[in-house]
């Protein structure tokens, strides 16, 4: 490897103009694809693959979520009631309805979008089986009276609504059909006796549900349409102004939320964390080197091969179609924190072989050994980040796709573009000298002062090991937004269904989907502490019908003479003649025999929205879902069990989800360390070819871990799934450390410890120092999980760092001593 190595330099140095010339064409096409790189905002691909409840929550999102959908939030200012504002909202409703962008707008009331006639007049279809015996024992002679007396109850506060209503309904069916629709109000938000749209509780706001053309996670589309529906709002804000000001009104507040906007913002956030992250990681590293070597060329010069490891990798996934997930967003930041290290170590070796007469071409071919720590140790680096392939979170398999290939693109131009941009001798003059004389003399001096403070504090940074926590929620993988924010102020206010569990069901035919989850609802139905609606509200099963119209067909003499002894207890209870005329009118329609309910009927009479809630179409099957709540432990465990005595139906839910994450967290972490140090082993065995190397290697790894996050056990702080993988990298950095300082030691022209911790000592101060500022500077991030990452990474290095310039030297000494 070493002649091979030292090839790659000697010939990069020989033809330096070619190479440097290629590479700023490489930087160049590699510009053009970056400046169109695009990012996935779908939350979606935050979650794992191939797990039951994880992939049911992911097609219900996808079928089924509100995330096609997005809210017009219209709330008074102050105390105010939203109600004086009604004009404001159904002028602004009918606006928003001719934007080419949206296909429907929901205002909540009864309006000519839905048909609610052909809904009631079928309503005893709609009922359970103790709705529909209570329903039709209101029919016996005895409970009419009894019921027309509720219904003037009903009336001692005489709105036109609640008149029409007694008209139609004197018998109070429609309480019964209402009180199972209200039983689902958090998933349709629909309720037919309310006349103000979907307003909260407290009289304050109130929403509109508007329909876009398409989905959101298209940036560009999701721009034009806000943008439309902001020049909307604008344009009927003026129009209303005049008449606010009359009223002594102040302006009320809109505001949109959705997934079209959570989109947009997750994008900008995403770009705005890339460039950020990107810039303040180049500016600390660029620093860092100025400092040490006092040479702007040279600095600016040095990072050419971070720039184009991370251009041509960027390059490559545009090019390939890739959208880079929100984890990605931090890769530019890791490998300027990252690629540096060879590049430290390569200046410094290239200066003293210049400091001692060496020709720069002479210079360069006398560097081979150092290249191949350069290699081994950013190829180890790569192996650990491109072992996160093996887990099974598509984000950070993303991430250790982008940072594993972009760091072996990065030693590729360090061991060629480097090279041939290196100065002449005359660089040695003005380059600052990094070695230090003393350091390795003190460290052998001290070595077993050095080991035994290094077990005093090893023993209860372990313990502290044991006082980490992981959160693994995906709650705290999302990124924080103004949007997600007000989507959460909205979900409460407006009671809108928030971390329910999804009983989930898949098939080529509805009606066995549909006999399910009825069966589902017959199972729960005496189960208390367990809320449930199913699509049986809007659409029962061909059976249920039939036995429906069956017992309908049954009450022919019923049927008769119930108009007649409405009227009559009419009549007894003090109503004018001719009030229940509404009634007696659609009775034949109500309790007629043949009636029928499809999913074809409810999309063409308005329904199609609130039938979509419960039934998708998916390709040639069909999607049904049943949502329900469970009080605590225990009646999640009844609702699993009746879950799981239908074998087609999938209990999920981001409870489940978040469950599951918990679940196979510690397997996943398990399999991602295994794979990462089995490879890390095998290379740096392929180096040493001999055991007591490569434990030593691996020194700086296990106390970077070990003190690094026991701090963090000790100060409390709480792990999510990004930080946790910082352990998983810091396999492949914190052993580089070690290879550095064996390799020059324990090659075929090693020279003496003392000596080489004193040239390379400053060189690996310098190397870890650009990595923690580097990796620092996501501590600042405004995306939490890059926040936690960067915190575990600078704690792990800087650990990594102090063994490797201290502990692993003195055990080394005390090993060659003995």
């Amino acid at each position: 490897m070493t002649r091979l190595i030292q090839g790659l330099m000697t010939g990069a140095r020989t033809r330096r103009v070619l190479v440097l010339v290629l590479a700023a064409v490489l930087a160049v096409v590699s510009l053009v694809p970056v400046l169109r790189i695009r990012f996935e905002t779908d939350v979606l691909q935050l979650m794992p693959r191939e797990s039951g409840a994880v992939d049911a929550f992911e097609t219900y999102l996808e079928r089924f979520g509100s995330l096609d959908a997005l809210y017009v939030y219209v709330a008074a200012p102050g105390d105010g009631a939203v109600a004086d504002y009604d004009d404001y909202v159904e002028a602004l409703a009918d606006a928003l309805r001719a934007v080419p962008e949206i296909t429907r707008v929901d205002t909540g009331l009864l309006d000519g979008s839905r048909d609610w006639t052909y809904l009631t007049d079928r309503q005893l279809l709609l009922l359970d089986e103790a709705g529909f015996t209570e329903a039709t024992a209101r029919m016996a002679p005895d409970r009419v009276p009894v019921q027309l007396t509720r219904t003037r109850e009903l009336l001692a506060l005489p709105t036109p609504e609640m008149k029409a209503l007694a008209q139609r309904d004197p018998l109070g069916w429609f309480e019964l059909t209402s009180a199972r629709l209200q039983g689902a109000s958090g998933v349709l938000q629909v309720d037919p006796s309310r006349t103000d749209g979907y307003v909260t509780t407290d009289g304050r706001a109130r929403m509109l549900v508007v329909h876009p053309t398409q989905p959101p996670f298209d940036t560009t589309y999701a721009r034009t349409l806000l943008d439309r529906i902001a020049v909307t709002e604008a344009r009927m804000r003026a129009q209303f102004a005049p008449e606010w000001a009359a009223d002594d009104l102040p302006p009320p507040r809109m505001d949109v939320a959705g997934g079209h906007r959570t989109a947009i913002e997750t994008e900008s956030l995403m770009r705005g964390e890339a460039v950020s992250n990107t810039a303040w990681s180049m500016v600390g590293v660029l620093a860092l080197l100025y400092l040490a070597f006092r040479n702007v060329w040279l600095v600016v010069f040095g990072t050419l091969p971070i720039l184009l490891g991370t251009l041509v990798t960027l390059a490559i996934h545009e090019v390939a179609g890739v959208q880079l997930s929100a984890a990605a967003t931090g890769a530019s930041a890791m490998l300027f924190g990252l690629g540096d290290d060879g590049l430290v170590l390569l200046f410094v070796a290239y200066r003293d072989r210049l400091a001692r007469g060496c020709s720069p071409l002479d210079a360069v071919r006398d560097l081979g050994g150092v290249g191949v720590s350069v290699f081994l140790g950013a190829v180890t680096t790569a192996a650990t980040f491109l072992g996160l392939w093996f887990m099974s979170f598509p984000s950070l398999q993303q991430l250790g796709i982008v940072v594993g290939l972009g760091m072996l693109l990065t030693v590729f131009f360090t061991l060629t573009v480097l090279v041939a941009g290196l100065p002449g001798r005359a660089w040695v003059t003005r380059a600052r000298d990094l070695s230090m004389p003393g350091l390795g003399p003190w460290v052998l001096r001290h070595r077993r002062r050095i080991l035994a403070i290094a077990v005093l504090v090893t023993v209860p940074l372990a313990w502290g090991l044991t006082k980490l926590r992981v959160d693994p929620r995906l709650e705290r993988l999302r990124p924080v937004t103004a949007g997600l924010a007000l989507e959460t102020e909205i979900t409460e206010r407006f009671g809108l269904a928030r971390d329910v569990y999804l009983v989930l069901g898949r098939g080529p035919a509805l009606d066995p989907l549909l006999a399910a989850h009825e069966a589902l609802d017959h199972d729960l139905a005496g189960t208390t502490g367990v809320a449930h609606v199913g699509p049986s509200v809007l659409l029962p099963s061909e059976a249920v019908q039939r036995q429906r119209r069956a017992r309908l067909a049954s009450l022919d003499d019923a049927r008769a003479g119930l108009a007649d002894a409405v009227d009559t207890a009419g009549d007894a209870a003090g109503f004018v003649a001719g009030t229940f005329a509404p009634f007696r009118e659609r009775l034949t329609r109500v309790l007629d025999p043949a009636q029928s309910l499809t999913l074809e009927s409810l999309d063409a009479r308005g329904f199609g929205e609130l039938a979509g809630r419960f039934i998708r179409r998916e390709g040639s099957d069909f999607l049904v879902v049943t949502y329900a709540t469970a009080a605590d432990p225990a009646r999640l465990t009844a609702l699993q069990t009746a879950v799981g005595a239908h074998p087609g139906l999938v209990l999920t839910g981001l409870p489940l989800v978040n469950a599951s994450l918990a679940a196979r967290f510690p397997r996943e972490l398990a399999t991602g360390l295994a794979v990462g140090a089995l490879v890390v082993l095998v290379l740096i065995w392929l180096e040493f070819r001999t055991v007591t190397p490569t434990l030593l290697a691996l020194l700086p790894t296990i106390c970077g871990i070990i003190w690094g996050l026991g701090m963090l056990g000790w100060a409390g702080v709480v792990l999510d799934l990004f930080s946790v993988f910082a352990i998983l990298m810091f396999l492949g950095i914190g052993v580089d450390y070690g290879i550095h300082l064996l390799h020059p030691t324990l090659g075929p022209d090693g020279a003496g410890l003392s000596e080489t911790l004193s040239l390379v000592g400053p060189a690996l101060l310098l190397a870890g120092g650009t990595t923690i500022v580097g990796f620092g500077t996501l501590v600042w991030s405004a995306y939490a999980p890059l926040r936690s990452l960067g915190l575990v990474s600078v704690a792990t290095l800087a650990s990594g760092l102090i063994a490797s310039l201290l502990v692993l030297p003195a055990l080394m000494a005390r090993e060659r001593a003995a």
